[in-house]
């Protein structure tokens, strides 16, 4: 399922919110346009708030919907969704545990340690599979109330990528827990709602230094 949001307003809160953005000046501008340009709108360093906004209107028949990023091969998915994936995976199942000889929380091991490449992984599709429209239930200071949202997803796409461990550092059992409980707890958006779900077709270690030592 896609997670980026298409309305200009809503991708400045989901900028403050994933990228740790909090001003409203240049910095705020900048990743505002980055982003529209990746979801493949037509943007200018120049334009008002009301043109990136009819500029969004023509990503999508809604502003509520969600979708994917759009590079020279089609529709992708980022390395940092697989990393954050890997990290939620590692906190659920060694919460408590200490790794190495730091002795560190496995979360943070595991985020110094592992890296996932390319940072694009292609879907394999110019145009998502469809748009599936999804009801949410909040509460917040007016009382408990339901959401209207709109995703774009894709189904049975192959992705690959390389996943590069520092000195080997995660044990091959870990590996094995992971990637299983990955498989169900889904990647992208949604993922409590049962979508992302996948299976690993294959896991190879590979020489991916090039000098005889192993990465995977």
């Amino acid at each position: 399922m896609g997670g980026i949001p298409k309305d200009p307003k809503i991708i400045e809160g989901w900028l403050r919110a994933k990228a740790g953005i909090t001003d409203d000046t240049a910095e705020l501008r900048v990743a505002l346009l980055r982003t529209m340009s990746e979801l493949g709108a037509d943007v200018s360093p120049e334009m008002t708030i009301e043109e990136l906004e009819e500029a969004s209107e023509k990503l999508a028949g809604v502003k509520e919907t969600t979708g994917f990023k759009r590079g020279q091969q089609g529709l992708y998915i980022e390395a940092r969704q697989i990393k954050a994936a890997l990290k939620e995976s590692t906190n659920i199942l060694f919460a408590g545990d200490k790794w190495g000889k730091t002795q560190k929380g496995p979360r943070a091991f595991l985020a110094e340690r592992v890296f996932v490449t390319p940072d694009q992984l292609c879907l394999g599709r110019q145009e998502p599979d469809g748009i599936e429209m999804v009801v949410g239930h909040i509460t917040d200071r007016n009382g408990p109330r339901s959401t209207l949202g709109y995703h774009e997803y894709v189904r049975g796409s192959t992705i690959e990528f390389d996943v590069l461990s520092t000195r080997d550092a995660i044990q091959p059992e870990w590996w094995i827990d992971l990637w299983t409980h990955m498989e169900e707890n889904g990647v992208g958006a949604l993922r409590s709602q049962g979508y992302g779900k996948f299976d690993l077709i294959a896991w190879d270690q590979v020489d991916t230094l090039g000098n005889g030592t192993p990465g995977r």
